[in-house]
């Protein structure tokens, strides 16, 4: 058995961008994201800290995401190992994210017991998830979001 590329139509699953979202999108700061991904502990696993102070409303990370169609999202809930890495999307759809928004799900079953210090914003039409700051995050502060609650914008 052998790979082939296939031919003719086009994924059918490959995400929607709108290029005038994209355009319009605050581009990626020129010193990189002001986020680091470590370990943080055995109990705790992997998570992701601040690498300087950010300002309430600040977009901390943005991560490209690959959606899977409905189907597929159907199955991986009854895969725990699956599921606890993949994130909500739209239309019945889950979505696997690039960068280390992987890793702010990566702990969600262990509460945190304190108030999130970020949102997750589904952005639809540039096919991407960004993280945002609820309030001022001091540097080497964990970074965290309601894994209930996540914004969605078609834009």
């Amino acid at each position: 058995m052998s790979y082939k590329d296939p031919k003719g139509i086009p994924e059918k699953n490959a995400p929607f961008v709108c290029h005038a979202c994209l355009k319009k999108m605050a581009p990626r700061p020129a010193d990189g994201w002001p986020i680091v991904a470590k370990w943080a502990s055995a109990a705790k696993g992997r998570g992701v800290f601040a690498l300087r102070d950010i300002p309430k409303g600040e977009t901390v990370v943005r991560c490209w995401v690959m959606p899977i169609p409905v189907a597929e999202s159907k199955i991986t809930l009854t895969i725990p190992t699956i599921n606890r890495y993949l994130f909500p999307w739209t239309d019945g759809q889950r979505a696997m994210l690039s960068g280390e928004g992987l890793l702010y799900n990566f702990d969600s079953i262990v509460a945190t017991k304190r108030p999130p210090n970020m949102e997750c914003v589904l952005r639809r039409g540039i096919s991407a998830v960004e993280f945002r700051a609820l309030r001022d995050i001091r540097m080497n502060e964990e970074l965290t979001w309601d894994y209930k609650r996540a914004v969605v914008r078609r834009t």
